[in-house]
């Protein structure tokens, strides 16, 4: 039943019925198993240390500061 799906994603627009449904449907559509995101510029990682890296390299991100 559509009517008592209430979490929408903000991508697609498809909704879903729970959260736990709606963040499992991200991951799949749209993240493609890349759940970390760069803040600066979008681009997806699988990993932390991958997220990391990309940040010290791209963005100049120091990590003790």
């Amino acid at each position: 039943m559509k009517f008592f799906r209430k979490f929408e994603c903000e991508i697609c627009n498809e909704k879903f019925s729970k959260q736990e449904v709606l963040m499992h449907h991200m991951e799949i559509a749209h993240f493609k198993h890349a759940p970390y995101d760069c803040k600066v510029c979008n681009q997806n990682f699988s990993n932390m240390l991958d997220m990391r890296d990309h940040l010290k390299k791209e963005h100049s991100y120091k990590i003790d500061r």
